[in-house]
C-alpha cells in the first residue's frame, strides 16, 4: 500500500494526526510538504478534490476531509477502536476538534487589525471557554484515562493534543494561554500524548521543538 499525505510544513492538526499515527506504527508513508505557491499550482490543478488540504492518497487514490484521514490512518496504525461505541466516541471527538478550529479559522483571514482583535477577544472569552467546558465534561464522561477513549491511545488523543497545543501555545494572538486551566482532564491527556519519546523525537525532528 502506497501512502502519500500532502499538507503544509507545520504540525497542525488536520494532517499531523494522521502523520504521527504512520509514523508511530511504523508505516512508511510519503509526506509532501507543499510551499503556498504549490498548494496554489494543485488546487489551479483540480487536483484537490475540495480545493483544500490535506489529501491522502492510497495507492493513487485520493482521500478529502481531515476525519476521513485521520480515520483511515488510525485504522491502518491500530489507533481507531474496533469496538462501536469506542470508534464513535473517537468520530465524535474528532468533529469536536474541527468545531474548535472554526471557532479561530474567520480570524485567521480578517486583515482588519481592529476586527481581527474584537473576534479572537469574543473566541477567547466566551466561544472557545464554553466549548472547552462541554468537551472537559464529555471527556470526563468516557471515563478516567490515561487516554480519551477507551485504554489505548487512539488518533483522538494526536488530534486533541495538536489542536489545543494550537490554542494554547502562544501562537495566537488574543487567545489566553490560560484556557486550559479549568479543564484539567484535556490538559492531562495533552500532556500525555505529548510526553511520548517518539512524539517527543518527531516534533524535535520535524519542527526544531524542544523534546
Amino acid at each position: 500500500m502506497r501512502l502519500r499525505i500532502t499538507y503544509f510544513d507545520f504540525p497542525f492538526w488536520r494532517a499531523e494526526t494522521a502523520r504521527l499515527a504512520l509514523h508511530l506504527a511504523r508505516i512508511p508513508f510519503e509526506d509532501r510538504r507543499p510551499t503556498r505557491e504549490e498548494f496554489r499550482e494543485l488546487k489551479a490543478s483540480g487536483e484537490l478534490p475540495y480545493g483544500q488540504l490535506p489529501i491522502l492518497e492510497v495507492d493513487g487514490e485520493c482521500i478529502a476531509q481531515t476525519p476521513a484521514i485521520a480515520r483511515f490512518c488510525g485504522k491502518a496504525a491500530g489507533l481507531y477502536p474496533s469496538d462501536a461505541l469506542e470508534a464513535a466516541r473517537v468520530d465524535e471527538l474528532l468533529h469536536s476538534v474541527e468545531q474548535l478550529t472554526a471557532l479561530i479559522a474567520p480570524s485567521m483571514s480578517e486583515k482588519d487589525p481592529v476586527r481581527k482583535a474584537e473576534m479572537r477577544r469574543v473566541a477567547g472569552e466566551e466561544r472557545l471557554p464554553k466549548l472547552l467546558h462541554m468537551l472537559e465534561r464529555r471527556v470526563s464522561s468516557f471515563g478516567p484515562g490515561p487516554w480519551v477513549v477507551g485504554s489505548q491511545m487512539t488518533v483522538a488523543d494526536i488530534a486533541l493534543w495538536r489542536a489545543l497545543d494550537w490554542l494554547v501555545g502562544g501562537v495566537l494572538d488574543g487567545i489566553p494561554p490560560t484556557l486550559l486551566d479549568a479543564s484539567p482532564r484535556l490538559l492531562a491527556a495533552m500532556q500525555r500524548v505529548n510526553e511520548i519519546p517518539e512524539v517527543r523525537a518527531w516534533m524535535r525532528d520535524k519542527y526544531g521543538a524542544r523534546s
